[in-house]
């Protein structure tokens, strides 16, 4: 018996890296959640300027917490794509819409950047669904119309607030 055969050997698993959409999502995310707390826009404190206000806003803290809120979705949601294009098409398209409702629900928490990040899933799913079986089938439409309506909620929370 050689040496080498008492040495267990670990195979570790490769991370999924997200797919576009999904880290398409996370960028338009993070720039809301940032607009939304530092950008001070004439529709949220009535007619003026436009303005930036860090310290005022919550500063370097709030800075790491909504940018955690963007890359734990990224990551979370990245595993969740990988693992939903691993199943048959219909599936897949199922499981868009379940993440586009999940960013719909989440827009009552949009200031954490996590809807677009969901519906940018969401919509990564869909497509794919549709590459796979050459069209698009009705789950994977509903999910891209609600990802499309959760990211322009997105952007519009983020700016009248």
């Amino acid at each position: 018996m050689s040496a080498s055969s008492t040495v267990p050997t670990t195979r570790r698993r490769p991370v999924p890296v997200p797919d576009p959409s999904t880290t398409a999502g996370a960028v338009v995310g993070l720039g809301c959640t940032l607009v939304g707390q530092y950008v001070e826009t004439p529709w949220e404190s009535g007619p003026g300027d436009w303005g930036v206000g860090f310290d005022a806003n919550g500063g370097w803290a709030a800075l790491a917490a909504l940018v955690a809120f963007v890359a734990v979705a990224l990551v979370l949601v990245g595993l969740a794509t990988a693992r939903a294009r691993a199943v048959p098409p219909e599936r897949t398209a199922r499981r868009a819409l379940v993440l586009a409702g999940l960013g719909a629900v989440m827009i009552f928490v949009f200031w954490t950047g996590v809807p677009p990040v969901l519906a940018g899933g969401a919509a990564g799913l869909a497509l794919d669904a549709r590459r796979r079986l050459g069209r698009l089938p009705s789950p994977a439409a509903a999910a891209l119309a609600l990802a499309v309506l959760t990211v322009a909620g997105a952007v519009y929370l983020a700016f009248t607030g």
